[in-house]
C-alpha cells in the first residue's frame, strides 16, 4: 500500500491567508452582514473605525462598496489586511459564511479573479502553474505576469489550470516568436506568498514540494520537463540556475528515478547553462511516473523507447534506404522523426542517410539537431 497517497491530507488556505498587499470585494449581502456585525460588536461605526485605525469615513466607504467621483462610480475594496484584524473576533461560522461570499480579488491595479474558489488547496493544477511559472514565466514587481510557451496544447492546459482560482480574463500575444499568456497577478503574489517561492529570477524551488503528495511532484516535474525538458539524442532537462538544478535532481531521486551527475555549461558572456541527464536504462520508468503532457515530447519518447525495445536490428540496407524514400516523399523530416519511425538510433540510422546523400537521392537542409532532410 502507499502509505503516503492513503493518507495524506491537501494543505489548504483560506481567505486571511493570503498576502496582504491584495483588495477584494464581499457580495453585497454578506458585506452588509460584515459591516453590522462589527458595529454591533464594537458598539457604534465610530469605534470600529478606531478598531481598524481609520477614519469613520473610510469604513462607511468600504461599508457602501462605492465610490463616485466626478459624475463615475467605482467599486471599492477592502485591503486584505484590514479584514485580517477582525479575524480573531469573528465567530468560525460567519467567518467560513464570508470566505464562500468573495466577489473578486485583486491587487491594487489590473485583473481581478472573480468569484474566487476559497480556500485555495493543495492540487495538480496549482503545482502546475508554479512549475510553469519557474520554467517559462515571469511575475516582475508591477508588471502583468505572464507564461510563454509555443505549444498551444500546453497554453490551454496552462488557462485550465488558472480556473482553480475562480473566473478571470486572460489574453495572449505573440510579440516576437513566441507565444504569450497574460493573467491577473493576484495569482501570482498568492502562489508567492503561500508557497513561499519567487517568479522573477528564481533560485530555488518551493520548499513543500518536497513534503507534499507524490502525484504533487509528478505533476510539479512533468511540467518542468514540459518546458525545459528535450529528449532528442537524451532525455535532459536544462536551465540557468545551479540550485534550482540540484533541487530537480533530489525531486526526481525520491521517485526512484536515477540522473546523472549535474552539467555546467558556460557561455561567454551569457548566463551558464545547467543540465542534467535521465539514462536511457530509466526512460521506462521516467514515462511512468513522470513523463509529458507536452504531445511532441511524449510522442518522441515513446518511440525512442519502442527503439530500445525492438527485436530486429539488422536489417536489409535497402529496405531501409525504400522506407526513408516512402516517408520523405510526403514531407521532409529531421534525422530524430526517421530514426524513431524506423525504430533505429540515430547514430544507427546516419550511415544510412550518409550513403544515401552522397549517391545523391536525398539532400538535407539546416545544421545540427536542426537538420532536415528531403527527396533530391
Amino acid at each position: 500500500m502507499d502509505f503516503n497517497k492513503e493518507s495524506y491530507i491537501p494543505r489548504e488556505f483560506h481567505l486571511w491567508n493570503l498576502p496582504d498587499n491584495l483588495f477584494f470585494l464581499f457580495k453585497k449581502e454578506a458585506n452588509d452582514k460584515f459591516f453590522k456585525r462589527m458595529y454591533s460588536t464594537f458598539g457604534t461605526q465610530h469605534k470600529f473605525a478606531d478598531f481598524l485605525n481609520l477614519y469613520r469615513q473610510e469604513v462607511n466607504k468600504y461599508h457602501k462598496q462605492i465610490l463616485k467621483n466626478r459624475g463615475k462610480y467605482y467599486p471599492v475594496y477592502i485591503p486584505i489586511v484590514l479584514f485580517k484584524r477582525c479575524v480573531p473576533i469573528i465567530e468560525k461560522d460567519f467567518i467560513y459564511y464570508l470566505e464562500q461570499n468573495v466577489s473578486e480579488v485583486r491587487v491594487r491595479v489590473g485583473l481581478s479573479i472573480y468569484n474566487p474558489r476559497l480556500p485555495i488547496r493543495e492540487s495538480e493544477e496549482v503545482y502546475r502553474i508554479i512549475a510553469h511559472m519557474i520554467a517559462d514565466g515571469s511575475a516582475g514587481k508591477g508588471q502583468i505576469p505572464y507564461y510563454a510557451n509555443t505549444c498551444k496544447e500546453l497554453r490551454e492546459q496552462f488557462k485550465r489550470d488558472l480556473q482553480i482560482f475562480g473566473s478571470m480574463k486572460t489574453y495572449e500575444r505573440k510579440p516576437n516568436t513566441t507565444e504569450i499568456i497574460f493573467f491577473p497577478k493576484a495569482v501570482t503574489d498568492i502562489l508567492a506568498h503561500l508557497f513561499d517561492v519567487k517568479f522573477t529570477y528564481p533560485d530555488r524551488l518551493p520548499k513543500i514540494i518536497f513534503t507534499t503528495d507524490t502525484k504533487f511532484k509528478r505533476t510539479f516535474l512533468q511540467a518542468l520537463f514540459d518546458d525545459e525538458g528535450t529528449i532528442t539524442a537524451q532525455l535532459a532537462i536544462g536551465i540557468h540556475n545551479i540550485n534550482i538544478m540540484s533541487e530537480i535532481k533530489s525531486l526526481i531521486n525520491s521517485l526512484c528515478i536515477n540522473t546523472s551527475k549535474i552539467f555546467i555549461h558556460h557561455i561567454p558572456d551569457l548566463t551558464d547553462k545547467v543540465y542534467l541527464c535521465v539514462p536511457k536504462s530509466e526512460y521506462k520508468l521516467f514515462q511512468q511516473e513522470i513523463g509529458f503532457s507536452h504531445p511532441e515530447k511524449a510522442r518522441k519518447l515513446e518511440l525512442t523507447i519502442m527503439t530500445q525495445n525492438r527485436k530486429q536490428r539488422t536489417r536489409d540496407p535497402k529496405y531501409i534506404e525504400q522506407e526513408i524514400l516512402k516517408m520523405l516523399d510526403m514531407q521532409p523530416l529531421p534525422t530524430f522523426d526517421l530514426a524513431n519511425e524506423l525504430m533505429f538510433t540515430i547514430n544507427g540510422l546516419r550511415p544510412h542517410l550518409d550513403k544515401m546523400l552522397e549517391e545523391g537521392l536525398i539532400i538535407k537542409r539546416g545544421y545540427k539537431n536542426k537538420l532536415i532532410w528531403d527527396i533530391a
